[in-house]
């Protein structure tokens, strides 16, 4: 299974398609730490072979820049289904929501999914202070 794409966002769906609002932010500003961030989306797309067709389970962390996680991971499942008759392109989706998740401190951290144990998607994500306060 090939990852075609992956990004954070403030809500997503996924319906046929991937319905999304807030796509692509990297930074969370915050007036003190730790701070609290009430809700937001990693999203990703998948591309698999015809041998590949089953049930995956995905694990999703975060990690601080010490490589320590700050929750604890998330599990979801994603389903890979035969290709469509005709067709021999398989495209699955994903979408976990991360609620109430709470940084401790201002600086680098990491949004990770592992597939079986090996390491499929990594984005970066910054606490900063507000903008007003530099």
């Amino acid at each position: 299974m090939e990852l075609d794409f992956a990004f954070v966002c403030d809500y997503a769906e996924i319906t046929n398609k991937i319905n999304a609002l807030g796509i692509g932010f990297d930074t969370i500003f915050a007036q003190a730490v730790p701070v609290t961030h009430g809700s937001f989306h990693l999203v990703a797309q998948f591309r698999a072979e015809p041998t590949e067709v089953g049930e995956k389970r995905l694990t999703f962390s975060i990690i601080d820049a010490d490589g320590k996680p700050i929750m604890k991971p998330a599990e979801a499942s994603i389903t890979i289904a035969p290709p469509a008759p005709g067709s021999y392109d398989i495209v699955a989706r994903v979408s976990i929501a991360f609620g109430s998740v709470s940084f401790p401190r201002f600086g680098a951290y990491s949004l990770h999914a592992d597939l079986g144990g090996q390491e499929v998607i990594r984005i970066p994500l910054r606490i900063a202070k507000s903008p007003q306060q530099r």
